[in-house]
């Protein structure tokens, strides 16, 4: 293995392992009573908002952009199985507009992702000089 690939490699397996710390800490460490009423808004879905783009931004690194339906789905999935399990934590509720933020981090950051990914093919593509 090339020193790129190895270098490639412990990006895309360190961003895995810093997403599932999010996903372990948001179940975890959101069911503390201290998470209660942690943020009040409009700094809540603000929080939600970077959250999730930034567990969609690790999930798409760590698959190197190639699985981003999969990337999608799971930040979804993540943010659904957030809002149940909420309904069961003493203090906290189930909101639809904070899963709606979830999904709107999720889509905005797969969305930036294509975006990106399609200009530097295109720029790859171009000849040199034009």
């Amino acid at each position: 293995m090339t020193p790129g690939g190895l270098a490639h490699c412990v990006l895309r397996g360190s961003c895995f392992a810093l997403a599932a710390a999010l996903v372990f800490q948001l179940f975890y460490l959101g069911s503390q009573p201290a998470a209660v009423g942690l943020f009040d808004p409009p700094w809540d879905a603000i929080a939600h908002f970077l959250y999730y783009a930034a567990l969609t931004a690790l999930l798409w690194t760590a698959t190197a952009g190639r699985m981003p339906l999969a990337v999608f789905a799971a930040v979804v999935i993540v943010g659904g199985l957030d809002e149940l399990h909420q309904t069961r934590v003493p203090g906290r509720v189930a909101d639809a507009a904070d899963f709606l933020v979830d999904v709107g981090a999720a889509t905005f950051i797969c969305a930036a992702m294509l975006l990106l990914g399609a200009l530097a093919g295109r720029a790859r593509a171009r000849p040199p000089g034009r």
